[in-house]
Parts: structure tokens; C-alpha cells; sequence
């Protein structure tokens, strides 16, 4: 196809849009928008916010949901009966919340194509049968290069953060007794997803508390500025993570105390494994090739569609 496929959605992470948003696509949302994403999508003229009443207007190639409310009532309210008919593909971002292996996904429809964004939230969830694809997160690689001349760990929580026993936030204030840790939020103190990279490249470390939650945006930008990320070997960080080589992963925390105050007492220690991150995230983390996957996944559902309407 040579012109850009024409995507509707509903925002949900913010930064992921961003991100999908540098493909050659044409991405249509529902107008009225909070500030912060008015902000960063300010000059990004492919996502384009519609009005209500003009949605059931669009000429579309896809319909990509991101959320259960999204699937199960939206789209019954603001799309035609004729856009409800196109190619559809159903992005899980979390892990299952009802239990950690007999979740059923609501996506029980064989002809949606169900994306998650690692193989760790594919495995767990039940996914009836619909067709799975894997999609990995994508970051682009000119990014803000890595200092660390702060001998302080860093904590980051998305603007709307899950509960503090899901983000780990009683673990972080149980270990910044004993070394330093700071913690920054989205949203606050002039910190946007924009400048995050920047704000965070000072401090020695990134830390990832959470117990049961995708790994955020930041785990892929910290990787991808050259520096060490430190977290709970849960869901999918062991994954991302090579432990003792391009960070530390590890459920005992006594083990990352120790880790941490290594990077912190070396400096030397902290570029080393956080050029290891880098070489990493430069072979798995592009953004290159995340746009690929999902311009494939995309072609492919607009195939599947095509070929099931000539039958």
C-alpha cells in the first residue's frame, strides 16, 4: 500500500501512541484530549483528533483498540456500522489483573487479531484461541547519552500510576532506608515524557519496583541511553534484562541492595553494564523495528479482511 493506513483508536499510553505515531500512518482519535498529550503530539501531524459527530465519516483502514471499555462499548457509540466491519486488532498492554494464569481475554472474536507487547503477557493470559501476535516495544535511539555522575538511584511513575503494591512503592520506601533513592513522577515538576531521558540520565540507576506490571517506557529509554536498570525479576523484566551483564534482575531484595550500592560506589561499573544495556536495546528495542512489526501486523489484518469478503 503506498499511501499511510488509516488507524482509529482511543489513547490509552500516551507514550506508546507517541511511538506508533512515527510510522507511516494515519492515527484518528477522539477529540478532547488532557493537556499533556495536547502538548507532545503538538506537532505531530498524523494523529488527528476528530470530532464526535465527523468519526462516523472516516475513511478507515483499521479499528486498533487498547482497552476493555474501548472493545466492549465505544466502539458501539461512536463508529458506523460499516467502520465496525473493518479489520480489527486488540492491543494488551498489562498482564492479566483477575488471576495471574486463568484470566480468560474478553477478545474471544476469532477474526481480531490480539497484539500483546511482550511473550511474558501472552503466556499468562487465556487467549481463547484468537490469533496472537507478539510486538515488542520500540525506542528511538538518538536519545540523551547516559552520565550518572548522581550517586542516586531513580524511581519513575507513569503520570496515572497502578496502586503502590503493584508499582512496588512499599518497597521502594522500605529500600531508600538504606540507600539513596529518589522517585519522580509524569506530570509533575515539569517532568514530561519529552524530557524524561533527560532528567533521568544524571542519576546512577534506573529502579523497577513493580511487582506485577508491564515494564514501562522508561525501562526501554533507560536501555537505550547506555544506562543500568536494577528491578524485581517479575513479569517481564528478566526478559529484558541480562542479569549481572546489562543490569540486575533478581526477586531477593537483599541481592539488589547489594547491586545497587556496587553501581553506586562505581561509577565505572554503572557505564559498563550500561553500554551492555545500550548493545541490547539497539538489537531488540528500535524503533525501526517496531514500526515494522506493526506495519506488518496491520498488512496482514487488512489481508486477512480482504480475503475473508472475496470468500
Amino acid at each position: 500500500m503506498n499511501q499511510p493506513y488509516k488507524i482509529f483508536t482511543w489513547p490509552v499510553h500516551q507514550q506508546y501512541l507517541f511511538q506508533l505515531a512515527q510510522g507511516d500512518f494515519e492515527i484518528y482519535i477522539p477529540k478532547g484530549q488532557h493537556e499533556s498529550f495536547q502538548k507532545q503530539f503538538a506537532s505531530q501531524k498524523n494523529v488527528i483528533e476528530t470530532d464526535p459527530e465527523a468519526i462516523k465519516e472516516l475513511q478507515l483502514d483499521c479499528i486498533l483498540f487498547q482497552d476493555e471499555h474501548s472493545y466492549q462499548t465505544a466502539q458501539y457509540e461512536v463508529l458506523s456500522d460499516q467502520q465496525r466491519e473493518l479489520p480489527k486488532i486488540y492491543l494488551e498492554h498489562h498482564p492479566p489483573k483477575q488471576h495471574p494464569t486463568n484470566a480468560k481475554h474478553f477478545v474471544e472474536d476469532q477474526n481480531v487479531q490480539l497484539v500483546h507487547v511482550n511473550h511474558y503477557n501472552a503466556l499468562m493470559w487465556d487467549n481463547n484461541d484468537v490469533p496472537v501476535t507478539v510486538i515488542e516495544n520500540g525506542v528511538t535511539t538518538d536519545t540523551v547519552a547516559f552520565s550518572g555522575e548522581k550517586a542516586s538511584g531513580v524511581v519513575v511513575l507513569e503520570e496515572n500510576p497502578a496502586d503502590d503494591r503493584v508499582t512496588g512503592m512499599d518497597i521502594f520506601n522500605q529500600l531508600k532506608e538504606a540507600l539513596p533513592l529518589e522517585v519522580i513522577r509524569i506530570g509533575k515538576e515539569n517532568i514530561t515524557y519529552q524530557n524524561l531521558s533527560e532528567k533521568i540520565s544524571k542519576y546512577r540507576f534506573l529502579f523497577c519496583p513493580d511487582r506485577y506490571a508491564t515494564p514501562g517506557f522508561v525501562v526501554y529509554q533507560a536501555m537505550m541511553m547506555g544506562m543500568p536498570v536494577v528491578g524485581l525479576a517479575t513479569t517481564a523484566l528478566p526478559t529484558i534484562i541480562s542479569n549481572e551483564i546489562s543490569g540486575f534482575a533478581d526477586s531477593d531484595l537483599n541481592y539488589l541492595i547489594c547491586k545497587m550500592k556496587l553501581l553506586l560506589d562505581n561509577s565505572q561499573l554503572a557505564v559498563q553494564i550500561g553500554l551492555e544495556a545500550r548493545k541490547s536495546a539497539l538489537q531488540r528495542f528500535s524503533l525501526s523495528r517496531f514500526l515494522s512489526d506493526w506495519k506488518q501486523e496491520i498488512e496482514k489484518a487488512v489481508a486477512n479482511k480482504s480475503s475473508f469478503i472475496k470468500l
